[in-house]
């Protein structure tokens, strides 16, 4: 059980993803939003659980050759180096010499989005993410580590995945009684956000790199 610790980090870690929130904002400012927005996140959060269901059941069938343990740990050390180089890229990309960050080519198309098409962004913003595929992956297998009932393993993959959309759930649910006030605070969030995307994803890719780092370190035979 000490194991499910580690997914509280990992939550967080799925949690922060600048662009997923920022398509959101921009969502629930458009015309046609509201629909959009239950579309965008409820996809969203069904693949993110999907994912952790597949990294669970990945690790269980791994377990009779190599146990989940030594899984978790190559999973562990695979996702830190890929974190680091990624801190690495995302610090290189930052806009530089004053230049204005640059904007998404799908943001510019949110203002006419219709459901289906939400769909579409939803399963785009969580199953290409550099950053919460491998998360959830590794999510899947602590969980399968846990050697729970088939029940109550679901039930965690649930949670982190409810838990990793949080920021998503918010401003989708801040929507339905939307007023000039937090308008305003969602377009100054999405403004700075893809603004310093770079510069967050960078100190967010490092950070998950150190942790996952020390997950290595602390399941080494020493």
């Amino acid at each position: 059980m000490d194991a499910l610790s580690e997914l509280l980090p990992l939550t967080v870690g799925m949690a922060i993803s600048p662009l997923p929130i920022v398509a959101i904002v921009a969502i629930v400012l458009a015309p046609r939003g509201r629909a959009a927005a239950a579309v965008y996140v409820a996809t969203f959060t069904a693949v993110s659980f999907a994912l952790l269901l597949l990294g669970a059941a990945g690790a269980s069938r791994a377990s009779s050759a190599a146990g989940t343990g030594k899984v978790t740990l190559i999973l562990s050390a695979l996702i830190a180096i890929g974190f680091a180089v990624f801190a690495v890229l995302s610090w290189r990309s930052r806009p530089r010499d004053g230049h204005p960050a640059k904007t998404p080519a799908w943001l510019a198309a949110i203002d006419a989005i219709t459901p289906v098409r939400a769909l579409g962004l939803g399963l785009m913003m969580a199953a290409a993410n550099s950053k919460n595929l491998p998360l959830a992956l590794k999510g899947g297998a602590i969980i399968a580590d846990a050697h729970l009932s088939i029940v109550l393993s679901v039930i965690l993959c649930l949670g982190v995945a409810i838990g990793g959309s949080l920021p998503l759930i918010v401003p989708a649910a801040v929507a339905l009684f939307r007023s000039p006030a937090v308008t305003r605070s969602l377009q100054r969030a999405k403004t700075e956000m893809i603004a310093y995307n770079a510069q967050m994803m960078t100190v967010v890719f490092a950070i998950l790199a150190a942790n996952e780092a020390a997950a290595v370190l602390r399941h080494l035979p020493l």
